[in-house]
């Protein structure tokens, strides 16, 4: 989403309806910055802010955008639950 949304021709960008931009263009900068310099825990926050974000405007966004937002739904719901899970067995260890 990063490279679709952020390219430097800024083309897919400017077609986007400004609701839309106005709500995804700083998390998913965001994001971008997370997966080039952050660590794992930067990316999922960020992740989570922008899938947040874009929750409010899904409808109105392109199909191809709106379907990478499910997608990177689905997969970060996946994460954080192998994240949470192991500490949760830990836990009730002896």
């Amino acid at each position: 989403m990063v490279d679709l949304v952020l390219t430097d021709d800024c083309v897919y960008l400017d077609d986007l309806p400004d609701s839309v931009e106005i709500e995804i263009v700083t998390p998913l900068s965001e994001m971008g910055r997370a997966l080039d310099v952050g660590t794992a825990e930067e990316l999922t926050a960020s992740a989570t802010l922008f899938l947040d974000c874009a929750a409010s405007v899904a409808r109105q966004m392109p199909q191809d955008l709106a379907e990478a937002v499910g997608d990177l739904r689905f997969a970060h719901r996946g994460y954080v639950a192998r994240q949470v899970s192991p500490h949760v067995h830990q836990k009730e260890a002896p």
